[in-house]
């Protein structure tokens, strides 16, 4: 830095730390970079200059409020201005700097909630030591739970958590709390909602892919966020990669859609026998066994315990209603979706005929699955 700019950055300071009050700031976004308070990106001078005008209220450009808190005391001030400069003439400093946040929920802002917290949750996200959910009945809350889980669980499950020592911040939704208890969901399936529609990208090569949905209907869920569409790098192995390095198995969303589905044909089946159905109906519809076992892990705690589930596998109906389109254009198309209702007897209704399209070249997965009225 030149000697005039220093000498002119002095100045500033010197000026905001007389005018200048604290600050709270307010809750925002899971993941943000410390320090990065325009929200570009990256920690530069120019995010100590964006803390300074913030403060002056001559704010003329995007802010991060929690980004800004270099410092991480839970307010922003000139201080944080401070700490950026160290930070970048490499003096000692808050060494979060530059760093992706792992804070949640501030609990020096946060309120506690009495006793204990238990909910329907969809998880979002599966991490070493805790998870991401949020309630199975769309609401804008989302929950950090901490604590460990077994393989048995993935992304997408529906599950019934009991938690303790849960903190809340008003104005982001954002909830923590530790793990008491987790076992599977007896919530019943909102017969309008497309659940866990799942997208598997299978490329020859490691390739950066664009995939958005067209829906007659409203998204409730996505995972990673749905922003006008997902942009990940694929890799033949199916492993998808977002812009932040975040990894995951495939893309994962849920629907409010409005769909005439067809249930003139289909099967008939007991529901101890679901899982065996489902088993041989997949792998004639084009699943892989790892993607059946992720299907059947999903449905069968719902549907096996009925006298007999009536199922139907769907095409147009609910392609028209919830278009997929991927960039590069794919070689393959796979997409499961499996309507049914439970039935007290045996329903006779004509069998339908499973086709599987071939798999080559890039290929796209999808299944997913509705509960219709009867």
């Amino acid at each position: 830095m030149k000697n005039t700019e220093k000498f002119l950055l002095t100045i500033l300071l010197a000026a905001l730390m007389i005018v200048s009050s604290v600050i709270t700031a307010s809750a925002g976004t899971a993941q943000f970079t410390v320090g990065d308070a325009d929200g570009d990106g990256g920690v530069t001078i120019l995010d100590a200059t964006a803390i300074q005008r913030h403060i002056a209220d001559y704010e003329d450009t995007a802010f991060s409020e929690e980004a800004a808190d270099a410092d991480d005391d839970g307010e922003v001030t000139v201080l944080d201005a401070t700490a950026i400069q160290r930070h970048l003439a490499e003096l000692p400093t808050n060494e979060k700097i530059g760093k992706i946040s792992d804070v949640w929920v501030n609990k020096n802002k946060a309120k506690k909630i009495e006793g204990n917290y238990e909910e329907d949750l969809v998880i979002l996200e599966l991490h070493p030591d805790y998870f991401i959910a949020s309630p199975v009945v769309p609401l804008p809350v989302i929950i950090k739970v901490n604590g460990i889980l077994t393989e048995h669980w993935c992304v997408g499950d529906h599950v019934y958590v009991v938690c303790e020592n849960v903190w809340y911040e008003d104005h982001s939704y954002h909830y923590e709390g530790d793990l008491v208890s987790i076992r599977e969901s007896t919530f019943v399936p909102d017969p309008d909602v497309a659940y866990k529609p799942v997208i598997y990208l299978y490329p020859e090569e490691e390739t950066e892919v664009n995939v958005s949905l067209e829906l007659n209907g409203d998204l409730l869920i996505s995972e990673p966020l749905y922003r006008d569409g997902w942009t990940v790098t694929a890799s033949p192995d199916g492993t998808l990669t977002d812009s932040d390095s975040r990894q995951y198995d495939y893309l994962f969303w849920e629907a409010k859609l409005n769909a005439d589905y067809d249930m003139s044909k289909g099967f008939c089946v007991k529901g101890g026998d679901t899982e065996a159905f489902l088993n041989d109906a997949l792998e004639k519809l084009g699943l892989t066994e790892h993607e059946a076992k992720d299907f059947i892990e999903f449905w069968l705690p719902i549907m096996e315990k009925n006298p007999y589930n009536v199922i139907a596998f769907q095409t147009g109906a609910y392609t028209d209603a919830a278009k997929l389109n991927v960039s590069p254009h794919p070689d393959s198309v796979i997409r499961v979706f499996m309507t049914w209702y439970a039935a007290d007897q045996a329903v006779d209704i004509p069998a339908q005929e499973l086709i599987a399209p071939e798999r080559s070249g890039f290929t796209v997965v999808e299944w997913g699955g509705s509960m219709v009225k009867r």
